[in-house]
């Protein structure tokens, strides 16, 4: 099973990486949610991701990735090619890959294209996006239940692509009070 292989992997990366930079693991969830994890997540859940009791979101992985200064990709040591389709024959995971694509990984592979370049940590989270809407068009059976967390997860990824992208303009953040005594 891939979900319990990549769980233990992190579970064992999440520690040693930890370990290594001196974090407890208080420090280690603030630093988290400085980097996009929920409010909800504490030294508790990191206790509960190293002891491998609890499985992790992707936007958890981006956060922990930020907060031990590593990618996302390093995190997950050798499981990274579950992520980026190394091997995958079935389902091209990149955009400039070729082969038939479902309606969900055509639209995402299209949105891919109209960001033009991109930097390494969009490049994994478009790679990410489009596997996932791959994995999404495939959805049959007993497998239409993993929709919702599937669905969840290429949000994410979608979010984390746009947050990266937008810039505050210098300009914008002016107000724009001064101008109130003069009517238009």
């Amino acid at each position: 099973m891939i979900g319990a292989s990549i769980n233990a992997v992190i579970r064992d990366r999440i520690r040693d990486l930890r370990d290594r930079s001196g974090m407890g693991r208080d420090e280690l969830a603030e630093r988290a949610r400085q980097y996009g994890a929920p409010e909800s997540f504490t030294a508790n859940v990191v206790g509960f991701l190293e002891r491998g009791r609890r499985g992790l979101t992707l936007e958890e992985l981006l956060a922990l990735a930020g907060a031990l200064e590593v990618t996302p990709l390093e995190l997950l040591g050798d499981q990274a090619a579950v992520l980026v389709g190394e091997g995958q024959v079935e389902a091209p995971v990149c955009p400039s890959c070729g082969g038939e694509a479902g309606q969900l990984e055509k639209t995402v592979r299209a949105d891919v294209d109209q960001l033009g370049e991109l930097g390494p940590l969009e490049e994994t989270l478009t790679k990410t996006a489009v596997r996932l809407a791959a994995e999404i068009d495939r959805l049959s059976g007993e497998g239409i239940k993993e929709l919702p967390k599937l669905t969840r997860e290429l949000r994410s990824a979608v979010e984390q692509i746009l947050n990266g992208r937008r810039a505050v303009d210098p300009d914008d953040e002016e107000d724009d009070l001064d101008d109130l005594g003069t009517p238009d």
